[in-house]
């Protein structure tokens, strides 16, 4: 037998008598205050967002100054292309498709220091020309750039390195050039071979 405390026995006896049905019977006749959720006016939300758009040109130069620029910038190429053509035969740098000096291979100490100067202040020279060509034929820097690429690997020199498409469609490959090819009229052309 089971010993029941006497709660429990409390609680059989009132169902037994049926009075725990009146329970609910009783809560259902309380009546309970009456709470107003509506509002009295609709809320509102209001959202005010301003949107500036600016296009950042860098530290473009004011014209009268971009042209001394470029100027500048023509004759430091011509002035730097005996170097360029030095660290290009000695195989450290090659022509990429974005018409730049890319660094293959830096040499050791103070020469692989100056290389690197070097291939920089052609790149800082190559894309202010660059950047002023598209501006001013209304193009991208990439169509510009493109445009640069395809010349500058026509012009390569034998066993130069060039950058050319890859076998998958938007990649690159390095070769090296087989060096100018003649035109049909007598012109020279670099080759991709």
């Amino acid at each position: 037998m089971q010993i029941l405390t006497d709660s429990t026995r409390f609680i059989r006896v009132l169902i037994r008598r049926g009075i725990v049905f009146l329970v609910p019977a009783f809560m259902a006749a309380c009546h309970l205050p009456d709470v107003n959720l509506a509002t009295p006016k609709p809320i509102e939300v209001n959202l005010n967002m301003r949107l500036d758009v600016y296009q950042y040109t860098g530290d473009a130069p004011k014209p009268t100054e971009q042209v001394k620029t470029l100027a500048e910038a023509m004759e430091r190429q011509r002035n730097r292309l005996e170097e360029v053509q030095t660290v290009k035969n000695n195989r450290f740098v090659g022509e990429n498709h974005r018409g730049q000096l890319e660094l293959r291979e830096a040499p050791a100490g103070e020469w692989g220091e100056y290389v690197k100067r070097t291939v920089q202040a052609e790149n800082d020279d190559r894309m202010l020309l660059m950047r002023n060509e598209a501006q001013k034929s209304n193009r991208t820097l990439n169509e510009v750039q493109t445009e640069q690429w395809k010349l500058r690997i026509e012009k390569a020199f034998k066993g130069e390195y060039i950058e050319v498409p890859g076998d998958k469609e938007g990649t690159f490959k390095w070769i090296q050039a087989t060096g100018p090819k003649v035109k049909a009229k007598g012109g020279v052309r670099g080759g991709e071979g």
